[in-house]
């Protein structure tokens, strides 16, 4: 019965493969002869696509046989020269008698040559992240290296002023983090990014609150001719933050204060104080809320 199917398979496939077929299939591109300092500035594809038609058997000797590739020559596609890619790959292909080319995307290419550049661009973390109950980011997230060097055409780099990370997702993060994440690869044949990965490095630790009390409201921007006494002249804060670094702050790190010009275009008879806290503490609360005041000449 083994051999009875491995008879009927092998039946099956030598007619089956003799029938015509159609076939989709990506053929990686190469420019070759750019010269020492040019670099290419016009959008290049990394793979031509490629729609083949053939028996069978000739279609899959050619996928199975070493991977397909494009190679051409600068000298074909500059000074506004286009290559025609069809015609290219007939003459790649032309060694695979009974396959025919139906179709290629795109269907021709040139490039235009700039003066290669260098240029050094600041890193972007593209990651979200999320944290365990009762845990929170302390400080900034970091990359290191905080810059790295792009090369390319030179009219492009003006355009670039920072380089993304790829993105990644880091959920119910209790632990500090530290990651290699690889950068965005550069357009193909365009730019080239060094190095390829940075490290990122999240801080992470458990969050309590904790208030601090009797901070002075400032007054900012008042006239010299007028005072303005706040109701009452003190507030407190409730904050939010990791635990050590909590233990190691005071009142005096944290900064309350009204704009004069707040108070003049207020039309209620209270105001909301401005809150400045050290990076990575979060102000949940204030008492009071608002304050009220009265403006005066100083006596």
């Amino acid at each position: 019965m083994i051999a009875a199917a491995c008879l009927g398979t092998i039946i099956w496939l030598s007619v089956s493969l003799k029938e015509q077929y159609q076939v989709n299939v990506d053929v990686p591109l190469s420019i070759d002869g750019i010269p020492p300092g040019s670099a290419i500035r016009t959008p290049v594809p990394s793979n031509v696509h490629v729609k083949l038609r053939g028996d069978g058997w000739r279609l899959a000797t050619l996928l199975m046989g070493p991977e397909l590739h494009l190679a051409l020559p600068l000298e074909a596609l500059v000074s506004g020269r286009h290559a025609l890619l069809t015609n290219e790959l007939a003459d790649r292909f032309a060694v695979h008698p009974g396959v025919q080319i139906v179709d290629c995307s795109p269907e021709t290419l040139s490039v235009v040559l700039d003066r290669l550049s260098k240029k050094n661009v600041a890193v972007a973390a593209d990651c979200s992240l999320s944290f365990d109950n009762g845990y929170g980011e302390v400080g900034p997230t970091t990359v290191a290296p905080e810059s790295v060097t792009v090369a390319g055409a030179e009219t492009l780099l003006r355009t670039i002023d920072s380089w993304h990370t790829e993105h990644r997702t880091f959920e119910s993060l209790r632990l500090s983090l530290d990651a290699d994440i690889p950068l965005v690869s550069g357009s193909p044949f365009l730019l080239t990014v060094t190095p390829a990965h940075v490290r990122l490095h999240v801080s992470v630790e458990p969050f309590a609150e904790q208030t601090f009390t009797g901070l002075t409201v400032q007054l900012r921007s008042a006239p010299p001719d007028r005072e303005v006494i706040f109701v009452p002249p003190k507030l407190d804060l409730i904050v939010r933050g990791g635990i050590r670094q909590l233990s190691t702050l005071t009142a005096d790190d944290f900064v309350v204060s009204a704009d004069y010009s707040v108070i003049l275009s207020d039309s209620t008879g209270s105001i909301e104080p401005t809150v400045t806290a050290p990076p990575g503490i979060q102000v949940v609360g204030r008492r009071p809320d608002r304050l009220t005041y009265i403006i005066r000449k100083p006596s």
